[in-house]
């Protein structure tokens, strides 16, 4: 009875919280995707004066956003973008028509990255709105997608052909909108521009698939609830811009440029592209949200997912890709020595440097797995070091740094994980010397 009356507790809760954030929007969002445009709607639970954006890194809805009805206007004012009447007078509805074509906002995912047959990723939260003005407490929207028969949608893991709706939260996620059917698998979806060069497609499509399975048979099966989403899209237009990133289940990359086959010269270019699919690919399966809380931390999951995509691609293709891993190494430890020059790791996030965790933290576990599988003579790895983080923490909710390092003693040595620890918390005289007594322990 207990068990019942907490889990309807818990659910109220759930209902409760959704719906409060929600509230505080007040506004639904309706994508619909024709045949001729793409067209938004808000709806608003009491009659505004206004509907105002919640991210505006630059004005660019005021020239791109075109109100159907032409009583409305999008306006810039007051270091916001949003939406009104012309006369001023109070709303509950408006629709807008969006121009579908790849911009680069500052610090800011692009509204839509095209694909080359004319379908599209568009990021919804390009579209979280709010009454008058969105609080910082405002984190709830309700999205609904429509499109046209001879299209679908894919969004939260699915392909979808009829109308969905869901609450859409922090910073949104990208939805494809299109006709292309994509790569289905049991532990993932992917979905490759059909018009990419030819040697880009080949990689990709050989080696997606490749680095799910590799990281499902080290870490087991990942614990999302929405299958992965892998996303390349490709415009052969005038430009130079790549954009790649990851939301909540998903990573992408677009390319928008007319210059990609001269780009693909350089030598590079694919374990580049390669190695960060690798590493978001990695993340998946790491539970890194409930192991690594703290974001003085993040050279954790950062340094592991980089150390581990170098594992999945010397996997894959090991006679041509040691010579990028051993550059990516010798910039790791460069990087790192040059950050511990000017503050301890552990206060990297409070000085703006991010770059810092992923180069520190992939030293630090190259390093574990090397003296992991030296130890046992190839039987352990820093595979079996972050399974037992994880087994750990759901034993006894021991997570963040001190649970690593628990979790790492049964196959490093004592010394070397006190000499580690220091290099993650300890204001270190000389960085690079530091490193270098590392590596020779």
């Amino acid at each position: 009875m207990r068990t019942a009356c907490l889990s309807v507790f818990i659910v109220a809760l759930y209902l409760y919280i959704s719906t409060n954030a929600f509230a505080k929007a007040g506004v639904n969002i309706h994508l619909n995707k024709t045949s001729d445009e793409w067209l938004i709607a808000y709806s608003a639970n009491t009659p505004t004066q206004k509907i105002a954006f919640l991210s505006t890194p630059i004005e660019a809805r005021t020239t791109r956003w075109r109100p159907v009805n032409t009583a409305f206007e999008v306006v810039f004012e007051d270091h916001q973008e949003l939406i009104r009447r012309k006369d001023g007078l109070a709303f509950d509805y408006v629709q807008l028509s969006l121009t579908p074509t790849y911009t680069h906002l500052p610090k800011a995912y692009a509204p839509f990255a095209p694909f080359s047959d004319g379908g599209a990723l568009i990021h919804t939260g390009r579209l979280f709105a709010c009454l008058d003005f969105c609080s910082d407490d405002a984190n709830g929207w309700k999205i609904t997608v429509e499109v046209e028969e001879n299209s679908h949608f894919i969004a939260n893991g699915k392909i979808n052909y009829q109308a969905a709706s869901w609450l859409g939260y922090n910073d949104g996620q990208y939805v494809y909108i299109g006709e292309q059917m994509p790569i289905d698998e049991p532990a993932f979806m992917a979905l490759i521009d059909t018009e990419l060069p030819h040697v880009i497609k080949v990689e990709l499509n050989h080696t997606l698939p490749k680095l799910m399975a590799f990281f499902e048979s080290k870490l087991g099966q990942h614990n999302n609830d929405v299958k992965p989403m892998l996303f390349t899209s490709y415009l052969n237009a005038p430009g130079t811009d790549i954009q790649g990133g990851v939301l909540p289940n998903q990573v992408f990359i677009h390319w928008d440029m007319d210059n990609l086959d001269e780009r693909l010269q350089s030598k590079n270019f694919i374990p580049t592209t390669l190695w960060m699919f690798a590493h978001e690919a990695a993340h998946f399966f790491q539970d890194s949200k409930s192991l690594v809380i703290n974001k003085s931390a993040s050279w954790l999951h950062e340094g592991n997912a980089e150390w581990l995509a170098a594992l999945a691609l010397r996997e894959f293709y090991p006679e041509t890709i040691e010579p990028f891993i051993e550059n990516k190494m010798n910039e790791a430890k460069k990087g790192c020595a040059k950050a511990l020059v000017s503050y301890p790791l552990i206060d990297a996030a409070k000085h703006g440097q991010y770059r810092a965790y992923y180069q520190c933290g992939m030293f630090i576990h190259s390093l574990m797995d090397l003296k992991a599988r030296e130890l046992s003579q190839g039987k352990y790895s820093i595979f079996h070091v972050w399974n037992n983080f994880k087994q750990q923490s759901l034993r006894t909710g021991t997570n963040g740094a001190e649970g690593f390092w628990s979790a790492a003693e049964p196959y490093i040595p004592s010394d070397m994980l006190k000499k580690l620890k220091r290099l993650t918390t300890d204001k270190i005289t000389s960085p690079a010397s530091y490193i270098e007594q590392l590596e020779s322990l």
